[in-house]
Order: structure tokens, then sequence, then C-alpha cells
């Protein structure tokens, strides 16, 4: 089974206060139906997201929540409305988003696939979920990583790839570099989720430091043990994140009627 996995956790401070979650700050709007007659609604950002994991075939979709999350969940429901289960996970404490990603774990069976992506932010092209999951399939590796272009490498997780689109390290939020691609969404199988939990496991002292993991934490540790992590670039491709103010304005301007 192909499951989605989404880490809506994150306390947004960059864009506090917001009188919502960020992830369902409207970005553009959507045809919406009522009484027979088709008119234009608001479309949350993270229903980006959800729409193009469920394009890609994703039959399941677990949320990850934190506090003051909940709205969230009051808008997406059971997932019905967007043709797919959606159900929720919830993160008490902020120990960083690969301990949120592994609270899916129980949730998830050894044959799955998962795809993952950020729901405060939109890919293009819009089948981009889809493209990673067959690439990962045809190249059989057990992690694959979406990339996308940046001017502003000092935000992202930047990747050094080598010849052959494997991927020879993650570095997260470089203050200088002159990589070019960052990693915006991933595709992975089992002995990724299992290397993941297992990892978390022995460090779980992680959960308790004053700084929070990241996932390129585990990407990294999963490089050096040997497992398949490679790339596939969406060359033309672009990957809007709403995560500051100005970031944001830009999206709406992209977005607007």
């Amino acid at each position: 089974m192909l499951a989605g996995l989404v880490p809506a956790a994150g306390r947004g401070k960059r864009l506090a206060p917001l009188p919502m979650p960020k992830e369902l700050f409207p970005i553009g709007y959507q045809d919406y139906t009522i009484d027979g007659r088709v008119y234009k609604r608001p479309k949350v950002v993270s229903q980006y997201l959800i729409e193009h994991l469920v394009t890609a075939g994703a039959q399941k979709i677990i949320i990850v929540l934190g506090p003051e999350k909940h709205d969230i969940m009051h808008y997406f429901g059971s997932g019905s409305r967007f043709g797919v289960e959606i159900a929720y996970v919830y993160q008490e404490q902020p120990h960083g988003m690969p301990f949120g990603l592994d609270l899916a774990w129980s949730w998830l069976r050894d044959g799955d696939d998962v795809l993952f992506g950020m729901p405060d932010t939109i890919i293009e092209p819009a089948d981009a979920f889809q493209s990673l999951h067959q690439a990962r399939l045809a190249t059989e590796a057990d992690l694959m990583l979406g990339l996308f272009a940046t001017d502003t490498p000092s935000k992202f997780g930047m990747v050094v790839l080598d010849g052959e689109q494997r991927v020879v390290e993650t570095i997260d939020k470089p203050a200088e570099t002159t990589l070019r691609y960052m990693w915006g969404n991933a595709a992975w199988n089992m002995t990724f989720g299992r290397f993941m939990h297992d990892y978390l496991i022995a460090h779980a002292s992680w959960g308790c430091a004053a700084r929070e993991s990241v996932f390129g934490d585990v990407l990294n540790a999963a490089i050096r043990g040997g497992l398949s992590v490679r790339a596939h670039i969406f060359e033309g491709g672009r990957y809007i994140d709403i995560g500051t103010v100005e970031e944001l304005d830009t999206a709406l301007q992209l977005f607007h009627l």
C-alpha cells in the first residue's frame, strides 16, 4: 500500500501570530459546488499536498499533529471529501520532525511505500509525487529525494550528488555553499522506515537535547549505513514555501485570482 506521511506539528513561529495553523492558510482558490453551481472558494495551502498525494496513488495519509493544530483534523476529517483515508497521530513535545514521523511507525505495514511532503509548501509539477514514486521503484532505491533548484540554500537541506544521482550527503541550511539543489519531497520503502525507527530509538536522547533533530540527520545516517539513497531532479519544477512573511506574500501573488 502507498501511504502519504505529512508532518504538521511545527509551531510556525516565523509567521506568528496567526489565527489558525499555517497549514490552513488560504493560498489560491478551488472550484466548489453549491446547489449544483460551481463557485470559487479559498484553498488552504496543505490541500495542494493532500491532492497531490492522492493523485500519486496514496491510499492512506497519516498527518502528524502538534499542540494547537487540531483545526487541521477538523478541516480534512476522515479524508472522504478528498478520496483518501486520513489518520492522525499526535506529537506532544517538539523533539524534531524525525521523531514526529516515527510516530506513524505502528500504523505502517512491512509492504508499505511512503510518500513524504511538507504541508506548508506547494510543489510543481502537480505530478511530482507520482514521478518520484515511480523513479524510486524503477531504481529500487530505499529512499528517493525530489530535488529542486534554489538560490536561497541557507533556508533548505542541500544535497551533494555523485555522477549517477546517488546522494552522497545532505547539508542542512548551509551559510555558504556552491550547491544548487535542495530536497523538497521524498519517497521511501520500509527498509528506510525501519532504519529511521531503529536509529531514533538509538538516539532517543536527542528528544531531550537543546537542538531539535532534523531529517537530514537521518538521511546522512542512512547513507553511512549503506542504504540506497538516490535523487530525482525536477528541472523547471518549483518549491513554493510559505514559512516566512516574504515567502507567503510571493505565494499569494502567484495564486491570486
